[in-house]
């Protein structure tokens, strides 16, 4: 099996996703932050009523908290991006690559057809998926996808 084919038959739901971590669009700038750094993560998903509103990453951190005078008691809704664009679980790995190297995405949230959060795919988790599922078509590949080389390399 080809790459291509690999990426368009797995489904997101079948890579195992990592436990995501949810903070509620009230909670406090300095509060996010904290549960951000416990968890060691790059982003938290924000909900209201159980319902998807938004996502706090390390660049809205950088891009509106950080050398601003902003409150770490303001709440989260004001800083984080809204609406994000999502996946579905029976979405594709390709589709999940498309949609993170179209808009430069580390981490997309995964909503079922009620438009409830199931789960956050980190770039890390596809990386994981094609290192470990397609070794030889991964490892053989170039840098750069029109890179030639001009002589072997090794004996």
């Amino acid at each position: 099996m080809g790459i291509g084919s690999a990426l368009r038959e797995r489904r997101i739901r079948q890579l195992g996703l990592p436990p995501f971590v949810a903070v509620d669009a009230s909670t406090d700038v300095q509060e996010t932050i904290r549960t951000m750094q416990s968890a060691k993560l790059g982003s938290v998903l924000v909900t209201e009523n159980d319902r998807l509103v938004g996502i706090f990453t390390e660049r809205d951190f950088i891009a509106k908290v950080a050398g601003t005078n902003t409150e770490g008691s303001r709440p989260i809704r004001d800083l984080m991006t809204p609406n994000p664009a999502t996946l579905h679980p029976d979405d594709s790995v390709f589709d999940a690559i498309r949609l993170m190297d179209e808009h430069g995405y580390r981490n997309v949230p995964i909503v079922d057809e009620q438009g409830h959060l199931t789960g956050s795919l980190p770039v890390s988790t596809l990386i994981d998926f094609l290192a470990e599922s397609l070794p030889q078509e991964v490892l053989a590949l170039p840098p750069r996808a029109n890179q030639q080389f001009s002589a072997k390399d090794g004996a």
